[in-house]
């Protein structure tokens, strides 16, 4: 259980790194209190997680966890070749 924990913690770590939330936050940081902002960027990414969890769980009783995977890979590398296009 701790491993996948930290797995998790990790990869979402590394995927936020540099992230336009992270952008977001110094922008507020530069013009608000500091302890305001982590607060509220802190309570936007816990509800856009639940979110998330919620229509992932959801999904996955409807949908083969196979699926789910191969479309999220397939999103995924489509949003990073958009995203390079797009400069």
């Amino acid at each position: 259980m701790f491993k996948s924990f930290f797995l998790i913690i990790g990869t979402i770590f590394l995927m936020e790194l540099g992230d336009k939330t992270q952008l977001a936050a110094i922008s507020f940081a530069s013009k608000y209190r500091p302890m305001l902002v982590y607060l509220a960027v802190v309570l936007g990414m816990a509800l856009c997680t639940v979110i998330s969890v919620a229509i992932g769980r959801t999904a996955a009783t409807f949908i083969p966890v196979k699926y789910i995977k191969i479309f999220v890979g397939i999103l995924f590398i489509v949003v990073g070749i958009w995203t390079l296009l797009s400069r």
